[in-house]
């Protein structure tokens, strides 16, 4: 029997006594050292950007600049005073739901402000043109509170409407007076056999001429028979007319997307069939873009009205010169955007083959099917788009030979879902709601997720402001104003 040594353990086989500096081999593990070991500690919570923007009292930020001006140091970082309060408010949005406002606004939404004429003489009024899924189109008029939304001599006409009581349900528990008050009338004006499928403003809308007249409205379609029509604004009561296609544009096509020129006089079609422009008082179109991925995105380039640019369902934007004859739409053949995730072997194997006045070297890749594409006014080189597997991309498209985004918005949310991301006013936040049903907001020039709130039970679908440009009541705006729909209802974010 060997003596038992402190500290110390004999080994039979080498017949050598070995300091004990961890369980001895072959021994099972004791009862007291499994209690006596230590769970590792957790690793520190470390909150998102913008729960620490939440943090960042107002007051704060007004000190700083009291004592250093308008560049005030956050962070250890030198920043702009008026930046930080503006992301400041947006982290703490407030919103209002609209009630008597269910499935009327969740496939398109746009604000106009239009010149009415009534007995008393021309008056500007503030409508809300929603469209559902179902093809329901409605005009719902938007007032101020205290603001009288009709006068008397429409009220005969617009007998049978419903007044819209907001609801505060962010802050929760909080009773706030709603800045906006919209009225419902009691019919929709359009009832189409498939979902509105957008609302695009027909001509320029600015601060100096902000009087709209007409719109722009597309259906997506029931067994591939999408439909335009023009809605005029001039007069109550609102006219709804149907636009024919004529020419070689397909009248069995699903349109899924549309966008008007800044003349007024022509519009740009995204169908399954591709892209085409349509005389907008004869109804005559023409193909611009052939392809056999749907065009589910598109819009006229701000400074270059005679550039389309078009979103595909493969992920591929293009821009699209419309000057080209349709008899001579040139052949070209793209990367089909599977290869880009593919070997260097497949990838020569893997084209894509579309028709038109395209530079095949200009084209982006994102990395699905597009939802929604808006260039910048302030910068329209920059051109933000987003895609059905919840990428957010800005690119600046004098680098497009490189393909790489200049910003990415991390956190959003979709799989299979067409939402429309919103850009307020000023350009300097976007605002997006997911399939997980909360609204995020990012700064744009940083990229920074600065909110995720959670304030309705279905998708927020559609985010938009103002289509008045430069008015004076958006000339500081932040999130102030922004109009979301969804199946649940109607909500303003303020």
């Amino acid at each position: 029997m060997r003596p038992e040594l402190p500290g110390f353990y004999f080994d039979e086989e080498k017949k050598k006594y070995f300091a004990i500096k961890g369980p001895i081999p072959g021994s099972k593990p004791s009862s007291s050292s499994s209690r006596t070991k230590q769970k590792p500690e957790p690793k520190p919570f470390k909150e998102p950007n913008y729960q620490k923007r939440k943090k960042l009292k107002a007051l704060k930020l007004l000190c700083s600049r009291e004592l250093s001006g308008s560049v005030i140091a956050v962070n250890k970082k030198k920043s702009n005073f008026k930046e930080e309060i503006e992301k400041t408010q947006a982290s703490k949005p407030v919103v209002w739901r609209y009630d008597s406002t269910e499935n009327i606004g969740d496939a398109a939404l746009k604000q106009f402000q239009v010149d009415i004429q009534t007995s008393q003489g021309l008056t500007t009024k503030n409508i809300l043109v929603a469209g559902s899924s179902g093809g329901c189109l409605s005009i719902l008029r938007v007032s101020k509170p205290g603001q009288i939304p009709f006068v008397e001599s429409e009220t005969q006409a617009l007998n049978g409407g419903t007044e819209c009581e907001p609801v505060c349900v962010l802050p929760r528990k909080e009773e706030r007076e709603a800045p906006r008050l919209i009225w419902r009338p009691a019919h929709s004006h359009l009832h189409a056999l498939s979902s509105i499928s957008s609302i695009q403003l027909i001509g320029r809308s600015d601060a100096s001429q902000h009087h709209v007249k007409r719109a722009l409205i597309t259906t997506l379609g029931s067994a591939g028979r999408g439909s335009i029509f023009i809605l005029s604004l001039a007069e109550e009561p609102y006219i709804v007319t149907p636009r024919s296609l004529q020419g070689n544009v397909s009248s069995e096509c699903t349109i899924w997307t549309a966008d008007c020129s800044v003349s007024g006089t022509l519009a740009a079609i995204g169908t399954n069939l591709g892209a085409a422009l349509v005389d907008l008082e004869t109804g005559a179109g023409s193909y611009f873009l052939r392809t056999e991925s749907d065009v589910l995105a598109l819009q006229f380039h701000q400074s270059k009205g005679n550039i389309v640019q078009c979103g595909l369902r493969n992920g591929a934007i293009v821009s699209v010169d419309v000057r080209e004859r349709p008899s001579r739409l040139t052949r070209h053949q793209i990367r089909s955007q599977s290869s880009s995730r593919t070997s260097q072997a497949t990838r020569k194997k893997e084209w894509f083959k579309l028709r038109g006045n395209i530079n095949p070297s200009h084209v982006l890749y994102m990395p699905s099917s597009l939802t929604c594409m808006k260039a910048l006014k302030t910068y329209d080189q920059y051109l933000m788009a987003s895609s059905m597997d919840g990428t957010i991309k800005l690119y600046d498209q004098r680098m497009v030979k490189r393909g790489v985004a200049v910003q990415t918005y991390e956190g959003h949310v979709n799989s299979h879902t067409r939402i429309e991301f919103g850009i307020d006013p000023s350009e300097r936040f976007l605002m997006s709601g997911g399939e997980d049903c909360y609204t995020r907001i990012w700064s744009i020039k940083s990229g920074q997720l600065l909110s995720e709130n959670k304030f309705s039970n279905s998708v927020p679908s559609v985010v938009c402001w103002s289509a008045v440009e430069g008015h004076s009541e958006w000339k500081d705006s932040i999130v102030h104003g922004a109009w979301l729909g969804s199946r649940e209802a109607i909500f303003n974010m303020f």
